[in-house]
């Protein structure tokens, strides 16, 4: 079993603390160890989240302990103290795991080098996160979902046209642009295409769609094999039949769905998935799962 602890944020009532720990409650090789937040005060976890009376006897806790945790997960990169970076640093078995607000770990893992934590996105990056990663940063679910829509674009060397994405996020939009760039760089050097974002209306409940646009002469055909390709073995991205947006309930799941349509040059790309499962908690479990050898879709398969 893997012994786990949650570490932040500040709010009490936190819908990412409350979804992890739904996660990992019910993760057949996890045993939750410790939940803390810094500003918050005792309080039993079945008081403060009752659908989980009867599956923990944890409490919330102000200070938190981490000793013989095998992985930590930190929600806000504030949260990373100078006794989790000191053991992160000294002990070779230990694990750290960045979500939430993280704009800085996100830059350095980015950036790369000595000491620098792994970019999160498994669909990318699975190779460095089952050997031997100890340190890993999850992306914001906004450029996620914009990453995995391009991706295999970038990966085949096609991504040589301006892109308009319209996404529904209040985050600010240069900020996603700027990762997503310097992502999608890292893949394709020669991409010189020019991305363009706005603002779309609020999706319904912690989702976030993806409506991107770009000339290609490139055939739908053969776009569609090469992001079929590109997904075939991963577990969590899937490529819908049909065209129009992903109109589909994804609540709780791990998923992001994706639709490739075709008018003329036009290729459109629309894409799905829940911010707060797919984009946060549960892309955080999932490099868990990486990390320690496990089956990507353990404890996942929602």
């Amino acid at each position: 079993m893997i012994k786990v602890g949650i570490y932040g944020p500040d709010a009490i009532n936190s819908p990412v603390r409350k979804q992890l720990l739904r996660l990992l409650l019910r993760h057949p090789d996890v045993d939750l160890r410790a939940v803390a937040s810094p500003a918050g005060n005792t309080v039993a976890i079945a008081d403060l989240h009752p659908v989980y009376a009867g599956e923990t006897d944890l409490t919330l806790e102000r200070v938190l302990n981490i000793d013989g945790l095998d992985v930590l997960f930190v929600i806000d990169e504030e949260n990373l103290t100078d006794e989790i970076l000191s053991r992160r640093a000294a002990d070779p078995e230990f694990s750290v795991i960045v979500l939430g607000k993280a704009p800085n770990c996100r830059v350095q893992a980015l950036a790369g080098g000595e000491g620098a934590p792994i970019y999160g996105l498994p669909e990318l990056n699975r190779k460095a996160l089952v050997r031997g990663a100890r340190y890993a940063v999850s992306p914001r679910p906004e450029v996620m979902i914009i990453e995995l829509a391009l991706l295999p674009l970038a990966k085949n060397g096609l991504l040589n046209a301006p892109v308009n994405v319209s996404i529904n996020t209040a985050f600010p939009l240069d900020e996603v642009k700027a990762e997503v760039q310097t992502l999608l760089q890292s893949v394709q050097p020669s991409t010189r295409a020019e991305m363009s974002i706005s603002a779309a209306e609020p999706a319904p409940y912690e989702r976030v769609d993806l409506h991107a646009t770009m000339d290609t002469p490139i055939a739908i055909e053969e776009i569609d094999r090469l992001y079929r390709e590109a997904y075939e073995d991963h577990n969590f991205v899937y490529i819908l039949n049909g065209i129009g947006p992903v109109d589909e309930d994804l609540r709780g799941s791990n998923k992001c769905l994706l639709r490739l349509s075709k008018e003329g040059d036009t290729l459109t790309i629309d894409a799905s998935m829940d911010a707060l499962t797919k984009g946060i908690t549960g892309n955080a479990v999932h490099l868990m799962n990486l990390i320690f050898g496990l089956h990507e879709r353990t404890g996942l398969s929602i």
